[in-house]
């Protein structure tokens, strides 16, 4: 069955993609779920209008998420983690903290979105990427002070 795809689904299309899945697929799952609409002539001749307004938006979201990684790529954040006498930390810095250091500075990033190798555990200057979207990542240095206990 030909269905157009309303939403993206990975390793099968993206947004407004007319591909081809198995009947029961599309019926029990992607049309339930409203991720998909049947490719009829009706829908087929109104997929334009919807691509060209998809695009419109794409464009207006990829120009702010641009201003957002150019705020970011140019910001550097300080927060402490406690130690104690032998220079051992007690906990580290996560995405959590980080994402309210960002908000902090006025930038609402979810914490999902900022890529963390491993948690940062020591006094140092590192730098931390943020994913904004489909080929879209910035940087942003974090510097992490030594807190005595």
């Amino acid at each position: 069955m030909k269905v157009i795809l309303l939403k993206p689904l990975e390793k099968i299309g993206k947004p407004l993609d007319i591909v081809e899945v198995k009947d029961g697929y599309a019926r029990n799952y992607l049309f339930p779920r409203k991720i998909a609409i049947e490719a009829t002539k009706g829908n087929l001749s109104g997929l334009e209008k919807s691509k060209k307004r998809f695009s419109k938006q794409m464009e207006k979201i990829r120009t702010i998420g641009m201003d957002l990684a150019e705020r970011i790529n140019n910001l550097s954040v300080k927060t402490t983690i406690k130690t104690g006498m032998d220079g051992k930390s007690f906990g580290s810095i996560t995405s959590a903290d980080l994402a309210s250091l960002l908000e902090a500075e006025g930038i609402e990033i979810d914490k999902k979105h900022i890529v963390l190798k491993e948690s940062l555990k020591h006094p140092g200057i590192y730098d931390v990427k943020v994913h904004l979207g489909e080929n879209l990542d910035a940087v942003f240095k974090v510097a992490v002070l030594e807190e005595g206990v």
